[in-house]
């Protein structure tokens, strides 16, 4: 796939794809259990108190410290370090895959659990659709245009309108829905017709309050 310009790029990443990944083979299962186990080891290695005081006499442990009841405790404490990171990015992995379109039921999928038990796991990785932006709703009325427009954040709606006799208004983000906005909207329109005649150059059609701007007979658009 080519993508000729950074809006192409962005479009891409913001697309998910299906599949969203290849399943491990067995191998990869594998070098990842012992990468995970090595840097457990790792940390047990530098907690433990046992390897800390031969290390402290003598400037090294013997392998054998691991054989200690104690140093498994260490390597227990290390392991749920492990878990807790793993967690982390988890939640994370979660969050921004839901803010980027994924459904509970693809992130639960990935994780190995039902989309009910991905809600409760990670409440807020899928926005909810107050927090998701809505599309405007385009509303003609009276020779005016207005955009319904979500105020996003919340779950209101605000228009923004230009009459036919020039008028700008825009509204506060008051309405709890888009009907309830656009209803508003045209009535703002209503109040601020044109009452000025013209005549459409293309066709001579002779147009009033109902089409200021765009020729209602030919859909030329208005020049003087």
């Amino acid at each position: 796939m080519t993508l000729d310009s950074e809006t192409d790029i962005w479009a891409d990443v913001n697309t998910i794809r299906t599949p969203a990944y290849a399943e491990p083979t067995e191998d990869d299962v594998l070098a990842l259990q012992d990468a995970v186990a090595e840097a457990a080891d790792a940390l047990a290695w530098q907690i433990s108190e046992r390897a800390r005081a031969h290390r402290a006499a003598d400037g090294q442990a013997p392998d054998r410290v691991v054989l200690s009841g104690d140093y498994q405790l260490a390597l227990l404490h290390a392991l749920r370090q492990t878990a807790g990171v793993v967690e982390k990015r988890a939640a994370a992995a979660a969050k921004v895959a839901g803010h980027q379109g994924a459904s509970y039921a693809r992130i639960g999928e990935a994780w190995g659990i039902s989309r009910q038990s991905a809600r409760v796991k990670w409440p807020d990785a899928v926005p909810s659709r107050a927090d998701l932006p809505q599309p405007p709703v385009t509303v003609q009325h009276a020779g005016g245009t207005a955009a319904v427009l979500h105020h996003q954040g919340t779950d209101h709606w605000m228009f923004t309108a230009v009459a036919a006799d020039g008028t700008h208004h825009t509204s506060a983000p008051d309405y709890p829905t888009s009907a309830a906005a656009a209803d508003d909207a045209k009535s703002c329109l209503a109040e601020h017709t044109s009452t000025v005649a013209w005549s459409c150059a293309h066709c001579g059609g002779e147009n009033g309050d109902a089409h200021p701007f765009t020729c209602g007979f030919c859909s030329t658009r208005r020049t003087d």
